[in-house]
């Protein structure tokens, strides 16, 4: 063997455990904010506020991502998840993932217990609500299927679906304070 040539394959071996070992940890997630579920495991960017069941914010994810839509699943459970992301890419994605841990502990509890009902409430911010409503249907008129989170971080009124064809819910934010100054709409259970 020539001087020098185990070190090719011993690198590529080295390289490939390293690169297999990092891309396991890639597809690792939280989830951003409660993640209502529909027809049984389907997450839709829409985020029906009369879904029965939701996925709790912070919760431990793996996704796998393919343009538009991806699959979520929860390590702990192994149930699999399709998460209808409303357009192609990471930024869309975000919306409802963060590679950051999501701690609602820290939240004051009424805000725990308005994120636990994923409901706003006068007075919480606009990271509190969207940790316990996820996106909003509208800024105003206009969808954000094809928003990012930080386009809708930055808009002070959110709508929410309350049904496919119910009424919806408004939630308005104060400008300077960022936050719910006005709430809107039919909160409680059909």
């Amino acid at each position: 063997m020539r001087r020098g040539a185990w070190c090719l394959p011993v690198l590529w071996a080295f390289s490939f455990a390293f690169i297999s070992a990092g891309n396991a940890q890639e597809d690792v997630y939280y989830a951003r904010c409660n993640l209502k579920v529909q027809g049984g495991n389907e997450i839709t960017w829409i985020n029906w506020q009369a879904a029965p069941t939701f996925i709790p914010a912070g919760t431990k994810l793996q996704v796998t991502r393919t343009k538009d839509t991806a699959s979520v699943v929860n390590p702990e459970t192994k149930v699999a998840y399709t998460l209808d992301i409303g357009a192609d890419g990471d930024a869309y994605l975000e919306k409802f993932v963060t590679r950051q841990p999501v701690d609602v502990e820290r939240f004051p509890e009424d805000v725990r217990d308005s994120i636990r009902k994923a409901i706003a409430k006068v007075g919480m911010t606009k990271a509190q609500v969207y940790i316990a409503m996820g996106p909003p249907t509208n800024l105003g008129k206009t969808r954000t299927s094809s928003m990012t989170y930080d386009q809708i971080m930055a808009s002070d009124l959110w709508v929410y679906a309350r049904r496919r064809f119910g009424k919806n819910i408004g939630v308005a934010f104060d400008p300077a304070s960022g936050k719910v100054s006005r709430t809107e709409g039919i909160w409680g259970k059909d």
